[in-house]
């Protein structure tokens, strides 16, 4: 029974992260080019169950539980949705807008919801945070006169699905993405990319993360009750 403790009790933790991850997509259902994010369950090591002794080998395994391996974002496209605002700009294709901190680390992210910074040397394009948006010849982008959204760069990745995410709609390259490279964007000026979470979606895909949480508690409840019978054995 105590391999019953442990199993299910993996079952908890790795359920439990699937419900904070789905309440994590409600809750951003209307954020700005959001992407769904969807955890990913692994089983845990088998182990090989011993034969009796006399007896001829087997090969029965018996399961460890199951554990949550990762968090990918799912790059649907969103729902563009006008504004009417001359720095919101929404992809109409796959990519990314690039963006660079002040210390230069670049980052990447779908949301076109930009802003014009002041600063002693002129006006630049940023996003929310402040951090400077990419143009095509790899430095941030002054706004002035000659300003259009054809200076904005567009990048993609050879496996978009292994981007690191790092919070607030922004992304990092890692070894599973690949390096960005240089795409030709399709741009919708006036316009931002809706969130591609589909609510009837996660209330489903919610009802069975709790169905199984449920189950595991369940089993460390059976396997307390028969742990107790074992004990109380005369």
């Amino acid at each position: 029974m105590i391999r019953g403790f442990y199993s299910a009790g993996s079952g908890l933790s790795a359920f439990q992260k699937g419900v904070d991850n789905v309440a994590n997509n409600l809750a951003n259902v209307n954020t700005t080019a959001y992407k769904k994010q969807s955890v990913r369950f692994s089983d845990l090591l088998t182990s090989n169950l011993a034969s009796p002794a006399g007896e001829e080998p087997q090969d029965l395994k018996v399961g460890n539980g199951v554990r949550a391996s990762g968090t990918v974002a799912l790059m649907s496209q969103g729902a563009p949705v006008q504004t009417g605002q001359a720095l919101d700009f929404a992809l109409i294709c796959e990519g990314f807008f690039g963006v660079a901190d002040a210390d230069g680390n670049l980052m990447y992210t779908r949301d076109g919801n930009f802003h014009i910074s002041s600063e002693a040397d002129g006006n630049y394009l940023v996003n929310g945070m402040g951090e400077y948006v990419i143009g095509r010849d790899g430095e941030k982008i002054l706004v002035d006169e000659k300003f259009s959204q054809d200076k904005i760069a567009v990048f993609n990745f050879d496996n978009p699905y292994g981007l690191s995410i790092i919070g607030n709609n922004r992304y990092e390259a890692t070894d599973y993405s690949g390096e960005a490279f240089a795409v030709e964007g399709v741009l919708a000026q006036g316009y931002l990319e809706n969130s591609n979470t589909d609510i009837t979606v996660e209330i489903s895909e919610l009802i069975s993360l709790q169905k199984a949480y449920q189950f595991n508690a369940k089993m460390i409840q059976t396997a307390d009750e028969i742990e107790n019978i074992i004990n109380n054995l005369r």
